[in-house]
């Protein structure tokens, strides 16, 4: 099929679609949300929301050939989504409690509860160890200090539902879902907490992973688009996979994209060069 052009109005951007299959499709998962690496020990985890009844979330722990897959690696969790690899624990949100996970046993240490929270998702973590996690349904964004200590750190209509979470130097970027309008793509000031748009609005964006410094690809749900955004707000479309395309990874050094595809149980791996 030949690329087809399109043309999109993001602060004067061009958009070229590209129709392209995945490299490799891992199947077997229950609604799959979030995607991380584990440099380490060489695996992947993918977190599974399941059938949305009581206890039937799990991790899933995928070898980095993919040929070994401990599927229900932890399991006993509500709506598992974000997932964020801190020293040798593994974060995961699951409604409205963040559970910290021991990456060599596969067992739960602790689960901590987020009070007044309504819909726990993405996860990032800034040099001080300061963990940061989005609420989407509350349109806030909480963080769980060293101490254990969790605060609401900002609540604003003006992040749109955050889902996507990403540290930087100077701003937490957040890619948001969006309310009345498509979600733009946000940057938070770590000193003042002032919210600025750097783009229009896109979708109901979801994942959000840096290529480099300044440079991004960002995931629609809605849509399925694998979006190039850069911090002055230039937009490509990189590649469509299908609906419900979820909390992406990329890899730097293979270049490969992962997705986890709700709603087709797959985690779709992809080659961006």
């Amino acid at each position: 099929m030949k690329p087809v052009l399109i043309l999109l109005i993001f602060f004067g951007s061009v958009s070229y679609a590209q129709q392209k299959e995945p490299d490799f499709k891992l199947e077997g998962f229950s609604h799959p949300e979030s995607v991380v690496y584990d440099e380490q020990r060489q695996e992947y985890y993918v977190s599974n929301i399941g059938d949305k009844q009581e206890g039937d979330g799990f991790i899933s722990k995928v070898s980095k050939n993919g040929k070994k897959t401990d599927h229900s690696w932890i399991t006993g969790l509500n709506d598992p989504k974000g997932l964020l690899i801190a020293g040798n624990h593994l974060y995961v949100s699951d409604v409205n409690r963040l559970v910290k996970m021991d990456m060599e046993s596969g067992k739960i240490i602790s689960e901590i509860p987020v009070q007044g929270s309504k819909s726990l998702n993405d996860l990032t973590k800034d040099e001080a160890g300061n963990i940061y996690f989005s609420d989407l349904a509350k349109s806030s964004i909480y963080v769980l200090k060293p101490s254990g200590e969790i605060e609401e750190w900002l609540n604003s209509d003006q992040l749109e539902n955050p889902n996507g979470l990403l540290m930087t130097r100077d701003y937490l970027l957040v890619a948001a879902w969006g309310k009345e309008e498509p979600g733009h793509f946000l940057q938070v000031d770590r000193q003042t907490k002032e919210i600025g748009q750097i783009s229009k609005g896109i979708g109901n964006l979801d994942g959000l992973q840096q290529i480099e410094e300044g440079e991004y690809y960002i995931s629609d749900w809605a849509s399925g688009k694998i979006y190039k955004i850069s911090l002055e707000g230039t937009l490509e479309e990189v590649l469509t996979t299908a609906k419900s395309s979820g909390d992406i990874y990329y890899d730097n050094k293979d270049q490969k994209l992962y997705v986890p595809m709700n709603r087709q149980n797959e985690v779709w791996i992809y080659t961006l060069k």
